[in-house]
C-alpha cells in the first residue's frame, strides 16, 4: 500500500513541478507582449499555444495580421468577435511592418530563390517572407511548420531554401531601404 502511495506522491510532485515550470515559462513569455488595452486578451488568446516570440518577431501589416488572427480563431483561439479588430490593431501597432512591403514584393535573386518561389508562393505572397527578420532557428522552425502544413519541399531542397531565407531575411540582414528621391 505504501509503495502505491509513494508512486502517486512522486507522480503528483512531477506534475506540480511541470505546472510550476509551465507557469514560469508562461509568465516569462507574457512579459514580452507590450502593455496596452489588449495585452491580456492577446496573452489569453495566443500564449497557450505558442511563445510571445513568434508574435514579437513578426512585422506584418494590418491585412496580414487580420489573416493570421482569423486563422488562429478558426483553429480555436479564444477571441471574442467584439475583440477581433482591437487585437488586430494591437498587433499592427506593436508589430507592424518595418517598412511598407507591397503584397507583390519580389524575392531577391540568389541560390534557392526559385525553390522558395515554388514551395512558398502557392500559399502566400512574397511580402510575408520579405517582412520577416528571423534567425536560422526560427526560419528552420517556420519552414518545418510549412512542410507539415503541406508545402511541397523535397528533403534535398530544404537546406537550400533555409540557406536562402537566412541569407536574405535573417536578423543579421538589414531590410532594403528605399532611396529618397530628390525633388
Amino acid at each position: 500500500m505504501w509503495r502505491r502511495s509513494a508512486r502517486w506522491v512522486a507522480a503528483g510532485g512531477l506534475c506540480a513541478a511541470a505546472l510550476v515550470g509551465a507557469a514560469a515559462t508562461c509568465c516569462a513569455q507574457r512579459a514580452d507582449l507590450p502593455p496596452g488595452p489588449m495585452q491580456q486578451k492577446a496573452r489569453v488568446a495566443c500564449l497557450p499555444c505558442h511563445t510571445a516570440q513568434i508574435i514579437t518577431q513578426q512585422q506584418l501589416d494590418r491585412r496580414v495580421w487580420a489573416k493570421e488572427i482569423d486563422k488562429m480563431i478558426r483553429w480555436g483561439a479564444p477571441v471574442a468577435p467584439e475583440d477581433r479588430d482591437a487585437i488586430i490593431d494591437y498587433f499592427t501597432n506593436n508589430f507592424g511592418p518595418r517598412e511598407p512591403v507591397p503584397a507583390e514584393a519580389k524575392l531577391p535573386p540568389g541560390p534557392g530563390a526559385a525553390r522558395v518561389r515554388a514551395a512558398c508562393l502557392g500559399c502566400h505572397d512574397a511580402g510575408i517572407i520579405v517582412e520577416q527578420r528571423w534567425d536560422r532557428r526560427m526560419w528552420a522552425q517556420d519552414l518545418d511548420k510549412m512542410i507539415r502544413w503541406g508545402a511541397k519541399v523535397r528533403a534535398a531542397d530544404r537546406p537550400v531554401i533555409l540557406n536562402y531565407l537566412v541569407a536574405h531575411f535573417s536578423t543579421a540582414v538589414q531590410p532594403a531601404r528605399k532611396s529618397a528621391k530628390s525633388p
